[in-house]
């Protein structure tokens, strides 16, 4: 089956369209690019043969032939392996994939339809959009989320986080900006946010706050049918100095927590 190997000392954009199976890309210290392509079922083996790889300037193209997809896509996988140099862009449009992208790229976005998604470290933006299966992102600076059904886990953002979905758990680890997270039916937590606004909805589902030690909270949260707790301490005056952080959560059937940050050694 097809292998490439491309001399790029220089991190490239790397764009992917595929059909189904998996797609596994590593950013290394590296000064080449590699591709295997290799079909999971003797009927994807056209797949593979006819999928388009090429470097044009400082863009890696992996391309599936749209006019070969056809239906029955599970039983037609693809399995593609990619290294790039760290540092490199991501892009990549799957119909039915598990995308894993390990390693430090300079910003990700992600589309498919159905499968799961997981991004290691970002130092820019990174955008994922997914109909259905599970978002796990390390790091990255603003966020984006777009999810029908599956959980979705953020580590850490150093920009604002927007996250929607409309079944599932989200869980947002340190927030160094403002959050934006809505789901339809799931529990929401931010473990660790700092400063701007977080704004919490949920129409069936708990949500809980963790406000990092030091910063000033103001509180606008309610539920219909759950409980609310803060267990800030409370000031008569705002501290001279210090973050400020607005809390806005609601929930329908579903409980509200608003606590400390808890102290956490690793993301």
């Amino acid at each position: 089956m097809p292998d490439y190997t491309f001399d790029t000392p220089q991190p490239v954009d790397l764009r992917i369209r595929a059909a189904s199976g998996t797609v596994s890309v590593t950013a290394a210290d590296t000064t080449t690019s590699t591709v295997e392509v290799t079909p999971l079922d003797d009927s994807a083996r056209d797949l593979a043969e006819n999928t388009a790889v090429r470097l044009d300037g400082d863009r890696l193209t992996v391309e599936m032939p749209e006019r070969l997809v056809g239906f029955s896509l599970r039983r037609r996988r693809v399995d593609i392996t990619i290294t790039v140099p760290t540092g490199s862009s991501l892009t990549s449009r799957t119909a039915s994939a598990r995308v894993t992208a390990t390693g430090r790229y300079a910003a990700a976005t992600v589309n498919t339809a159905s499968g799961q998604v997981s991004l290691d470290t970002v130092d820019g933006d990174a955008e994922v959009h997914c109909a259905s299966g599970d978002v796990t992102i390390g790091s990255a600076r603003a966020t984006r989320v777009h999810s029908a059904s599956g959980q979705v886990r953020i580590d850490r953002a150093g920009g604002d986080i927007e996250v929607h979905s409309a079944s599932g758990q989200i869980r947002i680890g340190v927030a160094e900006g403002s959050v934006n997270a809505k789901t339809a039916s799931g529990d929401i937590t931010v473990e660790d946010a700092r400063t701007g606004t977080v704004s919490l909805n949920a129409a069936s589902g708990d949500l809980h706050i963790g406000v990092r030690a030091g910063v000033t909270a103001h509180l606008d949260v309610s539920s219909v049918s759950g409980r609310i707790r803060s267990d800030l301490p409370v000031n008569d005056a705002a501290p001279d100095s210090g973050a400020s952080l607005d809390v806005r959560a609601r929930t329908v059937s579903g409980n509200v927590v608003i606590a400390p940050a808890s102290v956490r050694t690793t993301l």
